[in-house]
């Protein structure tokens, strides 16, 4: 817990500075702000869960403001369009939604580091293939904070490539449903039994692969892929179930108007 609160404080204390720095520099020619517009696909899996790997369209919503070396972005994702899942037991769709919130500081022309505050959710509405079919609800929910840092490297006519890396540590909310066969005498609870509530810890990294190139006046072109790994470890009426792993994938593409 301790790691938790550091990466807390530091979050809190760049948020400050960076603020700060708005308040005071809001009339001066050094700052800037953006927002843009992007669209692609995205992918989720969890293998514990889902023997295949979600696939739906996403839209990512961004904006923020620069000062001097100082920046801060909001980014809001999420599927467009629900995916269809099938398994041996149900059928459904999976909607996927993502918030986070970054302060950077430029320590040179190539190097920056972060932290922010993330939250991501999948939700997954199920009919069972029973004759009379049973409708239910999973979600698997993580929030917390983060911190990285980015590479970055500008090619004359040519854009600009972006290498980032962040280590999160999250608390992680998910609602299971058992898939129906049951615990018999003498065996051994699996995972895909668990039926309810369940809270706990999460970490893992995220790293995403960014290039931006100016198109026109304002208006820039940019493109990226980005990969969340998360694993969780889960206790449930007295059982543990290590090493839960979820993946999100993300390829985007858009405009983006700097101000």
């Amino acid at each position: 817990m301790a790691t938790i609160n550091q990466l807390r404080r530091m979050l809190l204390g760049i948020a400050v500075l960076a603020l700060t720095s708005h308040a005071s520099a809001q009339n001066g020619p050094e700052i800037h702000t953006f927002a843009g517009l992007e669209m692609g696909y995205g992918t989720f899996s969890f293998e514990q869960k889902l023997d295949q790997t979600v696939v739906f369209p996403v839209a990512n919503l961004t904006g923020g403001i620069a000062y001097q070396r100082f920046n801060a972005a909001l980014n809001l994702s999420g599927s467009v369009q629900g995916a269809e899942v099938s398994e041996e037991d149900f059928i459904g769709t999976a909607d996927r939604r993502d918030f986070d919130l970054t302060f950077g500081y430029q320590a040179n022309d190539y190097l920056s580091a972060f932290v922010g505050y993330k939250s991501g959710k999948t939700d997954l509405d199920r009919l069972s293939r029973e004759e009379s079919p049973v409708a239910s609800n999973e979600y698997y929910k993580q929030a917390g904070p983060f911190a990285g840092i980015n590479i970055g490297r500008s090619f004359e006519n040519a854009g600009k490539l972006d290498f980032s890396i962040a280590y999160a540590l999250l608390d992680a909310d998910n609602l299971f449903v058992s898939d129906g066969d049951g615990v018999e005498a003498g065996e051994t609870r699996e995972f895909d039994d668990i039926d309810d509530k369940n809270s706990g810890n999460s970490a893992g990294y995220s790293i995403s692969l960014g290039w931006t190139i100016p198109i026109s006046g304002n208006l820039l072109f940019r493109s990226k892929l980005k990969q969340n790994s998360y694993e969780q470890d889960i206790r449930f009426d007295g059982q543990d179930f290590n090493g839960i792993r979820e993946k999100s994938n993300m390829l985007i593409v858009g405009i983006i108007g700097v101000f």
